[in-house]
């Protein structure tokens, strides 16, 4: 895939998912089922951790 540099043209999903997969060396197929099986939880239940 052969894009031009451009900040205004931000890459759409499927763009960055084939991205990804050619950089990984797997298929998009692949990058998206991984994607589904992360398990994240919704922001109202994240632990907050104040710095020092």
């Amino acid at each position: 895939m052969d894009r031009k540099s451009s900040a205004e043209e931000p890459l759409s999903s499927k763009e960055l998912t084939e991205l990804l997969a050619q950089s990984e060396d797997t298929t998009p197929e692949e990058i998206e089922q991984g994607a589904a099986n992360l398990e994240i939880a919704p922001p109202e239940e994240a632990m907050v951790v104040e710095d020092e």
